[in-house]
């Protein structure tokens, strides 16, 4: 995500965010040049809490949920549903938690049991043993399964959310330029790192861009929230 959002700030800076010429200017001596710190405004947009809230959660969500599937690695399709059920509960009694304990003690089991029996030469197996190991082996197979659609999903998930995230920085970001631009008179911002000789002084206005930005971007979230908790209220 970082690395994406660096991307698309740096290139909305390289390609010039803002430019347009005021002919009070022009004829007084040229443009107006304002200049930011690309750089420095990737790293600072990055801590912004309230932008990386909601990227960071899902992840952690689908985190917790591919390392207890791991955990839990030899539970059927059913029990692994029914785990999730019991887990799903904020307040648990006594004989959910045993449940839950009984599951682990069942996973763990299995577990053991196909070590010991994929360890064991195939000719010294029975026709039972031969019969479990491959139970065991399809249990573990489909678990496997599950956990790569897992990470497949939350692959795509996070993709969607980082488009979204990069797509609202960059226009909060072009708005905020604007803003400064008209409050300050200037014709034109660059990016520093693309500014290689100006007649005259350029103006920083690196400190006012960011802080309308984080402004922009923390009022954004807030009504994310709101509309979310609407939606919510509505559906109850």
């Amino acid at each position: 995500m970082k690395r994406a959002l660096f991307v698309v700030v740096l290139l909305s800076f390289c390609l010039t965010l803002l430019l347009w010429q005021r002919s009070s200017s022009s004829v007084q001596g040229g443009l107006k040049v304002g200049a930011l710190n690309g750089a420095r405004m990737a790293r600072e947009v990055q801590s912004i809490a309230e932008l990386r809230r909601v990227y960071d959660e899902q992840r952690r969500a689908y985190l917790e949920l591919i390392n207890l599937r791991q955990n839990f690695l030899m539970l059927t399709g059913l029990e692994w549903v029914d785990l999730r059920r019991l887990l799903s509960r904020p307040h648990r009694t006594k004989s959910e938690e045993q449940q839950i304990q009984q599951l682990r003690r069942v996973s763990l089991e299995r577990e053991a049991e196909l070590q010991r029996l994929q360890q064991t030469q195939p000719d010294k197996l029975t026709p039972q043993e031969r019969a479990r190991l491959e139970q065991l082996t399809q249990i573990w197979k489909e678990a496997r399964s599950e956990i790569e659609q897992l990470k497949n999903l939350m692959d795509e998930e996070m993709k969607r959310v980082e488009e979204r995230l990069n797509k609202l920085v960059d226009e909060k970001l072009q708005q905020a330029v604007k803003k400064v631009a008209d409050e300050r008179g200037l014709d034109l911002v660059l990016d520093k790192s693309v500014v290689y000789f100006v007649r005259g002084d350029f103006i920083d206005v690196t400190e006012e861009v960011l802080s309308k930005l984080t402004q922009a971007l923390q009022s954004g979230e807030h009504e994310g929230q709101e509309e979310k908790q609407t939606e919510k209220e509505a559906k109850q």
